[in-house]
């Protein structure tokens, strides 16, 4: 008997209709979900392939876009290297190199050689040279406070994890960008001159005897003109 409600299932595969059976299909088969089945669907090749290209970059980028033109160079890669003369208070010169990475490659370079894997906006390896011939090589951790352009922005270099006994300790630069030139210097407390002796001998200790300051400005260059720098320096 017909009981005038169209659509109850007959069996498997059947419905029925209001006149009779509507029959089965092959090839076309008609599922009901019943609440709660639904099932969200799939990016599927191309939708995952369009998130790769529009909002990865997006969010590696946005929220350190000066990454990409840092001091005043285009750095798609978001790195940047340069070198600079550092002169102590306590009459010692230096060279000082720093090769940086900034935004998300800070956060990656980081974690991956050697760093804690704290999402710094600046990282990467300095090298610092003295008057006697000696290079000593640490690891960059810091940040810089521009959004769109390096240039005015705050900038922080912490020099880490150099050469024992240097290594247990962490020397503190600040300063900030102006134009394509980083200047940086160190406050009477950030442990410059109390590693360092004015030939750049390292102490065993810090003490606040020897307690100075020291700055620099960094431009553009390669570790080969860092090299070249430091020859000079020593004779």
């Amino acid at each position: 008997m017909d009981t005038g409600e169209p659509n109850q299932p007959t069996g498997p595969g059947g419905l029925r209709g209001p006149y009779g059976p509507v029959p089965d299909l092959g090839g076309m088969p008609c599922r009901r979900r019943g609440p709660g089945s639904w099932r969200p669907r799939r990016l599927g090749c191309l939708g995952q392939l369009l998130f790769v290209i529009l909002v990865m970059p997006a969010i590696f980028i946005l929220p350190n876009p000066w990454a990409l033109h840092i001091g005043g160079r285009f750095t798609p890669l978001e790195g940047w290297q340069g070198y600079g003369a550092l002169q102590a208070s306590n009459g010692g010169r230096y060279v000082l190199y720093l090769n940086l990475r900034g935004g998300f490659a800070a956060y990656t370079f980081s974690s991956t050689y050697g760093g804690t894997g704290v999402p710094y906006s600046l990282s990467g390896t300095a090298k610092l040279c003295t008057e006697s011939g000696q290079t000593y090589t640490f690891d960059v951790q810091g940040s810089v406070g521009g959004w769109l352009s390096t240039d005015g922005a705050a900038t922080s270099v912490d020099l880490v994890n150099g050469p024992q006994p240097l290594g247990k300790y962490v020397v503190a630069l600040r300063g900030a960008w102006h134009g394509p030139a980083l200047y940086l210097a160190s406050r009477p407390d950030d442990l410059f001159t109390e590693l360092f002796t004015a030939r750049g001998a390292v102490r065993p200790f810090p003490t606040t005897a020897n307690a100075g300051t020291a700055h620099t400005t960094i431009r553009y260059g390669t570790e080969g003109d860092f090299t070249a720098t430091c020859t000079r320096l020593e004779g």
